[in-house]
């Protein structure tokens, strides 16, 4: 993913904030008007920096409309507000993902400075990893293959699709979940891949609707 460069203006609202001393950035500023401007850039160079895709559930949004995108900021505002305008903390996502992960801790180290490595996250991050190299989707299956694709997977409630597929309100956030679709992902023969999705269906029907 391309950092964004902010134009002159934008770079202008960004510097004086982040000359600010700690105590005095606020995670509110975000929804100053003065910010209009860093907002909307934000969105419009992520969205086709993204390919119209949400970086959390790989699900395009084909629009350039910004009212249907949300600007997000990998390590929340209210988490750390002093990293609200640098941009390898910045993406778009859609809604559902953008308010399951809400202000959800997703760093391994809470220093100051900004964590500028893929092993400062638990989560996929957008600019420090390959999505493919952490979440496979068959079809409206989420498929974690390491630890943070797990972890993706259980923050932004990634199996809301699966949910929704099988008729199952809400989302599916036991372990065991993962285990059964772990097994359809890897099965080599029809028969194999038929036992997997019947234990996947299986543990769907022992879930108490909501």
């Amino acid at each position: 993913m391309t950092p964004i460069q902010y134009s002159a203006l934008s770079k202008l609202i960004v510097d004086a904030f982040d000359a600010r001393e700690e105590i005095d950035k606020d995670s509110k500023y975000w929804n100053d008007k003065s910010v209009d401007l860093v907002r909307a850039e934000i969105k419009d160079h992520y969205i086709d920096d993204q390919h119209f895709k949400c970086v959390y559930c790989d699900r395009e949004i084909v629009t350039a409309n910004k009212s249907l995108w949300d600007a997000e900021h990998v390590i929340s505002r209210e988490k750390a507000a002093r990293f609200m305008f640098t941009p390898r903390n910045l993406a778009v996502s859609c809604r559902d993902c953008n308010i399951a992960k809400g202000q959800k801790e997703v760093r391994t180290t809470t220093r100051q400075q900004f964590p500028d490595e893929s092993r400062h996250y638990t989560i996929v991050h957008p600019h420090f990893d390959n999505y493919a190299d952490h979440i496979r989707w068959v079809g409206d299956i989420c498929v974690p293959i390491s630890d943070k694709g797990e972890t993706t997977q259980f923050v932004c409630r990634l199996t809301r699709f699966t949910a929704q597929l099988l008729g199952v309100s809400g989302v599916l956030d036991d372990p065991g979940f993962d285990r059964y679709v772990g097994e359809l992902f890897k099965a080599k023969t029809k028969a194999d891949a038929k036992a997997a999705l019947a234990a996947v269906s299986t543990y769907v029907e022992d879930i108490p609707q909501a």
